[in-house]
């Protein structure tokens, strides 16, 4: 998936500072806080997936990126 949609991915900004950020979670060995803005943006990305399944028109294939 990350190189089949590798466009559309890198074209998706962070907030400035969010890899400053990541990178000293990861120096500081704070997986517990990595952990969480994964599942986070995991359930984020299940529930828009969801709901845009529930607006298409039946008969319609999902898209994709759908969860």
């Amino acid at each position: 998936m990350r190189e089949q949609h590798a466009d559309e991915i890198s074209a998706v900004g962070l907030p400035e500072g969010t890899d400053a950020y990541i990178t000293e979670r990861i120096a500081r060995g704070d997986a517990e806080t990595l952990s969480f803005m994964l599942k986070l943006a995991y359930l984020m990305g299940f529930h828009a997936g969801y709901a845009a399944q529930q607006e298409e028109p039946s008969g319609t294939p999902p898209g994709p990126l759908q969860a």
